[in-house]
């Protein structure tokens, strides 16, 4: 925009929507929260969730918590909806007119470059730096050795998760865009909503989900399968893909809007019958969105606290969760490597997917 008048009249206007649903889902993504308001000792529901459930030992309290949380997240998703519904595009003519580049002074170049670069110096640079630090000045091989076991266990739990949850994820968007109808289409995009809920709240469901799975399997099986599951890394691993289905969704969806809207038709006009159609045509097609949402959703799970905290099985510790315990207890130096390690792990994938991206583009 040119002046303030267009910025109120017209581009705000049209940026209503937008700022509306990406106002809902930072609300969202703040309610999630736990390490944050844990270790500054906020009180929100998430935390109250927690420390009703682990320090009072009462889960049904803590289900009755998550109610509350859960309507919460749902208005927000009504508005998240609504806003992305008022959203639309209209082109008037073929040949659009690009909108005209505005030279800045040198104090609006400054500008620009002082609100780019403030995030990430507060949010990257100066947080990496205290914790390299801390990492400095302690012993860093012994420090490493100590938490190898733990690395290990990060990252064969993120790349299986990952693997399994796009995989369900590709079946899921390519049965519902190219064999379902309407339904299934938004019962597919209904299933993907777990990302918003908070992942205290999940975990209570299915623990409780779980654990009648447990006695179904106790009352048919015999007492010895009682608590087979809720004891398991199983549990952990279904909370993951009802958590991060989404956002392997969000990455498959968005490859098959790319197709042509005609690609499947051609296949099977040309003769190929509807697995051969998905295996030779699309599938391959969608080899990019497959990847970088294998990529998205291992930095996910690797950084996953609550859930993984609340589900994983005894004497068995994650980064995260091992970053936390030592945070908890102000052993900040302790925390620095397992926390660092955190940030490299998730910088590789995303450097990954950023060079991927620019070969496919």
């Amino acid at each position: 925009v040119h002046n303030r008048s267009q910025f109120w009249q017209v581009g705000l206007p049209l940026a209503r929507p937008a700022i509306m649903a990406g106002l809902a889902l930072v609300m969202m993504e703040v309610m999630s929260d736990f390490g944050t308001v844990e270790f500054f000792a906020i009180e929100t529901i998430t935390l109250g969730i927690f420390n009703v459930w682990l320090g009072m030992n009462n889960l049904v309290a803590a289900a009755q918590i998550s109610i509350v949380g859960f309507g919460f997240i749902l208005a927000l998703l009504g508005l998240e909806l609504y806003a992305r519904s008022r959203q639309q595009y209209v082109a008037s003519s073929r040949n659009q007119t690009p909108l005209a580049m505005l030279t800045p002074t040198k104090l609006g170049v400054l500008a620009c470059w002082m609100v780019c670069v403030i995030p990430l110096l507060f949010g990257f640079f100066i947080p990496v730096g205290v914790l390299l630090g801390l990492v400095v000045t302690n012993d860093l091989l012994a420090d490493f050795l100590a938490i190898r076991e733990i690395i290990g266990n990060t990252l064969v739990v993120a790349a299986i998760a990952a693997l399994v949850i796009m995989l369900l994820s590709a079946f899921i968007v390519v049965t519902a865009s190219f064999r379902a109808g309407a339904k299934t289409r938004k019962l597919a995009l209904f299933a993907s909503t777990g990302y918003a809920f908070p992942g205290t709240i999940l975990a209570i469901g299915v623990l409780i989900f779980s654990g009648q799975l447990d006695r179904g399997f106790a009352a048919v099986f015999g007492a010895q399968f009682q608590g087979v599951l809720v004891t398991s890394i199983a549990v952990l691993f279904l909370a993951y893909i009802v958590r991060f289905q989404a956002v392997g969704y969000g990455a498959m969806i968005s490859g098959v809007r790319r197709l042509p809207a005609n690609m499947m038709n051609a296949s099977r006009v040309l003769g190929q019958g509807y697995m051969e159609s998905i295996r030779q045509v699309i599938m391959p097609l969608l080899k990019s969105s497959f990847l970088a949402g294998i990529m998205l959703v291992f930095v996910d799970v690797m950084k996953e606290l609550p859930m993984t905290l609340l589900l994983r099985p005894f004497n068995f510790e994650t980064l995260a969760t091992y970053t936390y315990q030592f945070a908890k207890d102000e052993m900040l130096e302790v925390a620095a490597l397992p926390a660092l390690m955190i940030v490299l792990s998730g910088l590789v994938p995303v450097i990954l997917m950023s060079a991927m991206l620019r070969r496919y583009r």
